[in-house]
């Protein structure tokens, strides 16, 4: 696990998702503690549920989690992968909102969620949008529109 990618609560998020879930995989219905037999069936271990990523955005506070046995959760990974493969290989890549968001501050560009929409501001200029995109499109577009009109 890689902890610098997860926000800072998230044990106690870990843990509410492990709870309403009733300490069972929402897949397979593995109950939390459980011994199973392993590949070559030489070893017992113990079924440790994960509260996994449904999305694949650990750095999301306010990410979907679900309940899942190691087996299932590899099984929703190698399936989530292969659909970011296939996306990078047309030549899309994959990112997330936050990251997007994240990008877009960094370069002076402030998006924050609200409950009507999206509202970002840059330079003294500020505006409502629908979603992420449409913020940072009429954010470029009133920044090049008052670029164009100082020079003139």
């Amino acid at each position: 696990m890689q902890h610098h990618l997860y926000p800072d609560n998230w044990k106690k998020r870990s843990q509410a998702c492990l709870e309403q879930a009733n300490y069972r995989c929402e897949h397979c219905g593995m109950p939390h503690g459980s011994m199973r037999v392993g590949k070559h069936r030489h070893n017992l271990y113990f079924v440790h549920l994960h509260a996994a990523h449904i999305n694949h955005d650990p750095h999301n506070p306010q990410a979907e989690l679900r309940a899942l046995c190691p087996s299932c959760h590899m099984r929703h990974g190698r399936k989530t992968e292969r659909k970011q493969v296939a996306a990078r290989r047309q030549g899309y890549q994959v990112i997330s909102i936050a990251r997007l968001v994240a990008h877009a501050r960094s370069a002076g560009l402030h998006i924050i969620q609200e409950e009507s929409g999206f509202t970002w501001s840059i330079d003294g200029l500020s505006g409502v949008a629908s979603d992420v995109l449409d913020a940072i499109g009429l954010a470029l577009h009133c920044l090049t529109r008052e670029r164009i009109e100082v020079h003139k």
